[in-house]
Parts: structure tokens; sequence; C-alpha cells
């Protein structure tokens, strides 16, 4: 055995040897570098994407939370007005000298205005009640069933004609209370229950 023969032989297999080791782990490399490279365009897609979805999500709460002000702002401005009106039908405003016609007028004209801005309220309440939670709800609904009754108090000879005067004094205290305190204590747990939603600390 000549040792020059096998060290050639030895030297020429270990040379292919590594030639093909070198070659599989070349195409292993490209193999797992082109997996690689589009797992991780798949990933920045995916990324993209819920980027984008997010996106829309925020301008679709944003546009929701605008809708919520615009309506808090004119339920609360309408409310305020029919609470306005009614006290005004509670507090007569009766100038010297006037003629029992103008008295009267003056009367039928505060309680159609009441009956008016009462009514806008109920309205506005109606068509936009779903932007409202029911927190929120509760207070507007517990708001007007005061209001409506102190309403029908104040305005019930009108409707079934000449009262007891005992009847009349009853249905105005009643309104009365319901519109100088029951209403206020409402309607200011709804402007904390308000301010919290518009975050107004």
């Amino acid at each position: 055995m000549n040792w020059e023969t096998v060290l050639k032989e030895i030297g020429f297999v270990g040379i292919i040897g590594t030639l093909i080791t070198w070659l599989i782990k070349q195409l292993g490399q490209n193999y797992l570098d082109k997996n690689l490279r589009s797992y991780e365009l798949e990933l920045t897609n995916r990324a993209e994407l819920y980027k984008h979805e997010l996106s829309l999500i925020s301008q679709k709460a944003s546009k929701l939370h605008e809708k919520r002000i615009e309506r808090i702002e004119e339920i609360y401005s309408l409310l305020s007005n029919f609470h306005r009106d009614m006290g005004e039908i509670i507090s007569w405003k009766v100038v010297t000298g006037m003629t029992p016609e103008e008295i009267k007028k003056q009367e039928i004209e505060t309680v159609q205005k009441a009956g008016e801005s009462g009514n806008l309220l109920f309205d506005y309440y109606l068509t936009n009640k779903l932007y409202f939670n029911d927190e929120t709800c509760k207070y507007i609904d517990e708001i007007i069933k005061e209001l409506r009754y102190g309403y029908s108090d104040l305005t019930f000879h009108y409707t079934f004609g000449n009262i007891s005067p005992q009847m009349q004094f009853e249905n105005v205290r009643k309104a009365t209370v319901s519109i100088r305190e029951t209403v206020p204590k409402i309607k200011k747990e709804l402007e904390e229950n308000f301010q919290k939603i518009l975050g107004v600390e």
C-alpha cells in the first residue's frame, strides 16, 4: 500500500466532501433566506393591515364621540329651555294695571311656550336616544317625567275646566316642588354624567 496514493485519495475525498458540504449549506441558507424574506414580507403586510384597521376604528370612535358631544349639547339646551319655561309658569309675571284678559293671555302664552319647548325636547330625545348610555337615559327620563307631570298639573284646569281651589293649589304645589327641587337635583346628576362622558374634570 502506497501512503502517498492513500493521502491523495483522502485529500481528494476530503475536498469533494467539503465542496458538497459547502454546496448543501449554501442551498439550505438560500432556502432559509428566501423563506425568511417571504415570512418577513407577510408579517409587514399584516402589520400594515392591522394599522389600517386600527386607524379606521379610531376614526369611527372619534366621529361617534363628536356626534355624542353634539347630542349632549343639544339635549342639555332643550332640557334647560323646558325647565326654564316651566319655571316661568309657576312664577307668573303679572304687571300692575293689566286687565284680566291680558293676564289670561299672558298665562296661556307662557303655558304654550312651555308646551312647545317640551315637545322639542321629547322629539329630539326620542330620535337621538341611541347616542346615550343607560345611565344618561335614566336621568333624562326622570327629568322629562317630572316636568311632564308638572306641566300636566299646571295645565289641568285648561284641559278639564274649572277645578276646586284646593285641587288647583295642590297641583301648583306639586309642580313647584318638582320644578324647583326635584328636577335641579336630577339635573345636577345628569350634568356630572355628561361631564364624565365629555372628559371634563
